[in-house]
């Protein structure tokens, strides 16, 4: 059924809340003006009784999530009930001083949300209207990114990995392609062949696609989305070399008499060579960097230039312009949330956040309008993509319009 157009008034209405959202948001945060605190009085002064109780309660964390799981009664609910669900299992015994900053902040942002679908539901009851509030700014819905990949042979033979049954795949001179029951695809030698000639596959995700595959030596390798990884079927000579574009995490296989490398295609080349470690590569032609994050071991990263040791806990930075390559302290989790199915958001700017999302639910992104602030938190990436703009919605700070695949932002 097609949704009514929003007459003038409606329009003012949902401004008007989203404008108190805000409010209560920065009350929260205590930047508050007497000006703006005057404002929310006076707005609250005007409530239903009931309205002005539930309000109150909406400075700790449990009435929030009460107020989330009671005002959800569709799809929404298990989704943004997973979003406080899982930045509660992230936190670790002892909070550190940073952890309760990101829960405060999230406390204020699920509190402005709550204000918002309150006084929504609030007023579409009294209304009489079938239209939600944000319902216009969102014309279609998008599905999160999956499990989806495409193999490529060495003859160009393409197998389509997310819809390929399980078992044998194919067969590729010195080693047998498999997909087990836990998907992922990995590679078996063929003890009786003999073959020394190279062979070579790839395997591609799409933008709203992840794979996991495990190369012929043991090395497990998680590829996100836009990336590919091109590699031998089986490993022979001095070393283990593949090729990468976009991001993938490595736990690499130990073999001393075998370095393993990883070569970075694209306009900012580089050559991570190791013994056997876990570290993630972040090498989008859209980032401002190419970074190579070391979880733990040892790695050496180079350029046509320059080069680097890393040690556990810290990344290099290798931007345009042959500039040497910088080193800094990591955030560990932050890097490899997206592993773990989360959106990492620290310190982040509004085009690092939407870089991540576009690739993630296949859309493309416009702006209108400079957005200063910084935003902090995690949200879980099997949300859909409505569920995501609506949690950074809540924090008064941005505004999105979505047309088909593409997100509009605005302050």
């Amino acid at each position: 059924m097609p949704i009514p157009p929003l007459s003038h008034q409606d329009q003012r209405s949902i401004d008007t809340m989203q404008h108190i959202a805000g409010l209560f948001f920065r009350r929260l945060q205590g930047v508050l003006t007497i000006a703006e605190a005057q404002e929310l009085e006076q707005w609250l002064a005007n409530q239903p009784e009931e309205s002005r109780i539930a309000y109150a309660t909406m400075t700790d964390w449990p009435s929030i999530e009460q107020s989330l799981q009671s005002l959800y009664h569709t799809d929404e609910a298990a989704a943004l009930q997973d979003v406080w669900g899982r930045i509660h299992a992230h936190a670790p015994a002892k909070i550190s001083s940073a952890i309760y900053d990101i829960r405060r902040y999230w406390m204020a942002a699920a509190a402005a949300a709550v204000l918002l679908i309150g006084t929504g539901t609030w007023w579409l009851h009294h209304q009489k209207k079938a239209v939600a509030p944000m319902a216009a700014r969102y014309e279609s819905e998008t599905q999160p990114g999956s499990n989806k990949a495409i193999l490529q042979l060495e003859d160009g033979s393409i197998i389509e990995l997310d819809s390929a049954g399980k078992g044998t795949l194919a067969q590729q001179q010195a080693a047998v392609v498999m997909k087990g029951s836990n998907g992922i695809v990995s590679y078996h030698p063929v003890a009786s062949n003999t073959t020394t000639e190279a062979v070579f596959n790839k395997i591609t995700t799409p933008k709203g696609g992840q794979f996991q595959v495990i190369l012929p030596d043991g090395t497990q390798v998680w590829l996100n989305a836009a990336s590919s990884l091109r590699y031998p079927t089986a490993f022979s000579g001095n070393n283990r070399t593949v090729e990468l574009s976009g991001e993938a995490y490595f736990d690499v296989a130990p073999s001393a008499r075998q370095p393993f490398h990883v070569k970075v295609i694209g306009s900012r080349a580089m050559d991570i060579e190791v013994l056997g470690t876990e570290f993630n590569i972040n090498a989008y032609e859209d980032e401002p960097s190419n970074t190579t994050t070391l979880v733990n071991g040892k790695v050496r990263v180079a350029d046509d230039a320059h080069q680097t040791l890393l040690h556990p806990g810290q990344q290099a930075l290798l931007y345009e312009n042959s500039s040497p390559i910088t080193v800094q302290p990591a955030d560990l989790n932050g890097v490899t949330a997206w592993k773990d199915g989360l959106f990492s958001l620290q310190d982040a700017d509004i085009h690092d956040i939407m870089r991540q999302i576009s690739r993630w639910y296949d859309v493309d992104i416009i702006y209108e309008g400079h957005i200063q602030q910084k935003f902090v938190g995690r949200i879980p990436r099997n949300m859909k993509l409505s569920d995501v703009l609506k949690v950074l919605e809540s924090t008064g700070w941005v505004h999105f319009t979505v047309s088909g695949r593409t997100v509009k932002v605005t302050p």
